[in-house]
C-alpha cells in the first residue's frame, strides 16, 4: 500500500529536488590538522551516528583545488561510504552550520553532496534525512562487504513528502531551536564536568582548609593525611566466568565492560543469564561502583544505579569498602573517578591493544587518604556538582525525547503547523 501523502504536500524523489555531487578524492598525507591555514576538509569522522556534524572529526584540505569543489551554503552531506562494521555511519546526513561556511568547505569523495533547488528548505530535508524511516533507506542501498558504498542513481529514488516551502520552513524552524536548547545544554554540562575535574584534583591532594603539610611517598599531602594502599581498607572483587553459551533474552541481567559508560553503568543493552543461588555472590545492587578491568575499556569506572539486581561478569570488578571508619563510600566513588585513580590504573595495565589489570594490582595502588570527616566533606561538595550534572542530564534526556517526538509529528505531517 502506498503511503497517505499529507494534504498539500507533493511526494517527490530526492533527485527532483538536488543534484548529487561527489567530493574530491585524496591521499592522508594532504590532510592537517591547521584550520587557520587550510580549508575545511569534511570526510567520515565529520558524521554523527544516525546524522549531524561532529566537529572533532575536522580535517583540512592542503592541495590547491578549484572553485566548484567548494561546498556551497545550500548544500547537505551524506555519508556515501562506511568502513565500521555496525554500519551506522553510512547514509547518515549532514548540515553544517553557518559560521562554518563563511570560509570555504571541501568534502571528501567518501562524501556526497545534494545541491538543493530553491523548492526545498535544506534544515527541514536535513531533519527528513535523519528520520528513522529514511535512515533505514538510505542504509538498505549499501553496497559491498568490508566496506558499504552507497549507489547515488539508487538512494535518489527515495520519495520525500514534503510541504510547501513556507511550511518546511516553519517546521525546521522548531526543530532548529529545540537543537539549540540541546546544544546549550550539553555545554552546561560539560562546563559542570570540568568545574568537578579541578575541584576533585584539588580536593584530593590539598583537602579543605589546609596550612600545615608534610612530604610522604606521592608528594606533599596534608600533615593529617595517611598513605595507604587501597587494599588496606578496600577490597575490589572479581566478576565470574559465565559460560556464553548459556546466555538468554531473559533471566537477570549481567553486567560486561561494555556496559560501563560515562560514570555510570548502562543497561539498556545487556545479556541474561538464568537466575541461580550459587550466583548470589555475584549479585550487583544499586549503589555499587564497578570498575572494567580489561580491553580498551581498561580503568572505566562506573556507578550502578538501576533499581534491578544483575550478575557481575568476569573483567568486571565491584569496590567494597572493608573499613567504613577509614573510607567512607562516596569518597571512593569520587576517589576511583578521579584522574589520580585512572592514572595509576593504567600504568599498571598490562597488554598492548587490550590491556588488563587484577585485583591485586588495583588494591596494592598507594593513595593519600583524609581522616573520615574530611572525606565527607570532600564527598558532599563534589556529590553537590553532581547533583547539578544530573539536573541538566534529565533536561538533556527530556529535551532529546521532545525533539524524537517532534520530528516524528511535524515531518510527517500527523501534526499541521501554521504559517504567518
Amino acid at each position: 500500500m502506498s503511503e497517505i501523502v499529507p494534504e498539500g504536500w507533493q511526494n517527490l524523489r530526492l533527485n527532483e529536488i538536488a543534484k548529487i555531487k561527489r567530493g574530491t578524492t585524496y591521499v592522508s598525507s594532504e590532510l592537517s590538522e591547521d584550520g587557520s591555514s587550510f580549508p575545511l576538509y569534511i570526510n567520515m569522522k565529520s558524521f554523527k551516528v544516525g546524522g549531524g556534524y561532529n566537529k572533532f572529526g575536522d580535517k583540512f584540505y592542503t592541495p590547491k583545488y578549484k572553485k566548484e569543489q567548494v561546498l556551497n551554503n545550500n548544500d547537505i552531506l551524506i555519508a556515501n561510504t562506511d568502513v565500521t562494521a555496525s554500519c551506522d555511519i553510512l547514509g547518515a546526513a549532514l548540515c553544517l552550520p553557518d559560521d562554518k561556511l563563511e570560509k570555504d568547505v571541501l568534502f571528501s569523495h567518501h562524501v556526497t553532496a545534494l545541491q538543493l533547488n530553491s523548492s526545498a528548505c535544506k534544515l527541514f530535508i536535513f531533519y527528513l534525512l535523519c528520520l528513522g524511516k529514511y535512515r533505514v533507506e538510505m542504509q538498505s542501498y549499501g553496497r559491498g562487504t568490508t566496506v558499504k558504498m552507497l549507489d547515488s542513481n539508487e538512494f535518489g529514488t527515495i520519495a520525500l513528502n514534503l510541504p510547501p516551502l513556507p511550511e518546511q520552513k516553519k517546521i525546521a524552524s522548531i526543530l532548529n531551536s529545540v537543537d539549540d536548547v540541546i546544544e546549550t545544554t550539553q555545554k552546561q554540562i560539560d562546563k559542570l564536568q570540568d568545574l568537578k575535574k579541578a575541584t576533585m584534583n584539588e580536593l584530593l591532594t590539598k583537602g579543605i582548609g589546609h596550612t600545615d603539610f608534610k612530604d610522604s611517598e606521592l608528594g606533599r599531602i596534608p600533615k593529617s593525611w595517611e598513605v595507604k594502599a587501597l587494599g588496606d581498607y578496600v577490597k575490589l572483587q572479581g566478576g565470574n566466568a559465565f559460560p556464553s553459551s548459556s546466555f538468554s533474552e531473559n533471566g537477570v541481567p549481567v553486567v560486561r565492560i561494555s556496559n560501563i559508560v560515562d560514570g555510570i553503568v548502562d543497561m539498556s543493552k545487556c545479556i541474561y543469564f538464568a537466575e541461580s543461588e550459587r550466583f548470589r555472590n555475584f549479585v550487583v545492587c544499586k549503589g555499587d561502583i564497578l570498575l572494567a578491568m580489561s580491553g580498551a575499556t581498561t580503568g572505566k569506572v562506573g556507578v550502578y544505579w538501576n533499581n534491578f539486581e544483575s550478575y557481575l561478569n568476569q573483567r568486571v570488578g565491584r569496590f567494597k569498602v572493608l573499613n567504613k571508619e577509614k573510607v567512607a563510600p562516596l569518597f571512593l566513588k569520587h576517589l576511583v573517578q578521579s584522574s589520580i585513580f585512572s592514572e595509576a590504573t593504567l600504568r599498571d595495565a598490562i597488554g598492548g591493544a587490550q590491556p588488563n589489570i587484577s585485583s591485586s594490582q588495583v588494591e596494592s595502588v598507594m593513595y593519600a587518604f583524609p581522616p573520615i570527616g574530611e572525606q565527607k566533606l570532600i564527598a558532599s561538595t563534589l556529590g553537590a556538582i553532581d547533583q547539578q550534572i544530573e539536573i541538566k542530564r534529565q533536561k538533556l534526556t527530556q529535551t532529546q525525547s521532545l525533539k524524537k517526538s517532534l520530528m516524528q509529528d511535524l515531518l510527517t505531517g500527523k501534526v499541521r503547523v501554521e504559517v504567518d
